[in-house]
């Protein structure tokens, strides 16, 4: 594995080669998208350890290389995915992770940073601002999100279906700026609210299009946002947002 981490050009080679019985050196060449010495150094490194054959002019793949590709690659694939995801999965409660992490293989990561720290809520504001519904479990929330949730219901017509804990109702909900807001939202017969009395974890954003699944750190700071289309992990937030709206209630201002 370490072999073929070095070079992507050796992966590539190996690949072609899989799935074709033999090719020239000359079409190796052109599809590698690298040097004609690069090409050509790691050809011969992979002719040592008994992946490919050369003949003369003609490349083929060995039985071992053929391992290599059936089984070894696609455990490179898997590595760099959990790499990708190592930031989601460290603040992830690991007891509501009731998928398949590799389902998240094509899902996009947006991750805080020192440039950027609010870039997982920005992403989710940013998505937010063009959707027509929205359900989202939410553990927090900021007056930068609320203004925009109140710009989607109460000016665009946007449905918003929110749940929240009773800590972030009775805390948050009831500061002024967020309290004006809530009203209005409530008051225009396009938002929905319910309280949990279950601790909210981590953020769930249910979109027609896409899934969001945000983390936090201990101390409430954003610290990466997943976005996926994957089938396995939109059935998993249905089942999931259901469970938290059947034991909530429904929002009352007034009490």
């Amino acid at each position: 594995m370490s072999f073929l981490t070095q070079s992507p050009v050796r992966v590539r080679i190996l690949e072609r080669l899989y799935d074709h019985e033999g090719l020239r050196k000359r079409e190796l060449k052109e599809q590698s998208d690298a040097s004609r010495v690069t090409v050509r150094r790691n050809m011969n490194a992979l002719e040592e350890r008994d992946l490919i054959t050369i003949e003369g002019r003609t490349c083929e793949i060995t039985p071992l290389g053929e391992v290599v590709v059936e089984d070894v690659l696609p455990a490179l694939k898997t590595v760099d995915v959990l790499d990708r995801l190592r930031p989601f999965v460290r603040w992830f409660p690991d007891d509501e992770l009731e998928f398949d992490v590799c389902t998240l293989e094509d899902a996009t990561i947006i991750t805080a940073d020192s440039n950027d720290p609010y870039a997982p809520v920005n992403r989710y504001i940013e998505v937010m601002e063009t959707a027509d519904r929205f359900r989202g479990l939410l553990p927090t929330v900021g007056l930068p999100a609320m203004t925009v949730a109140y710009e989607c219901t109460v000016e665009a017509g946007y449905h918003h279906e929110i749940v929240v804990s009773e800590r972030l109702a009775r805390t948050v909900l009831n500061r002024r700026g967020y309290s004006e807001f809530l009203d209005e939202m409530l008051a225009s017969g396009n938002c929905t609210l319910f309280v949990s009395d279950r601790e909210i974890r981590f953020y769930l954003g249910l979109f027609e299009e896409c899934v969001q699944i945000g983390v936090e750190g201990d101390d409430g700071t954003p610290k990466a946002l997943v976005e996926t289309d994957a089938t396995e992990v939109r059935e998993w937030a249905e089942q999931t947002y259901d469970q938290y709206v059947t034991q909530a209630e429904l929002f009352a201002a007034d009490t």
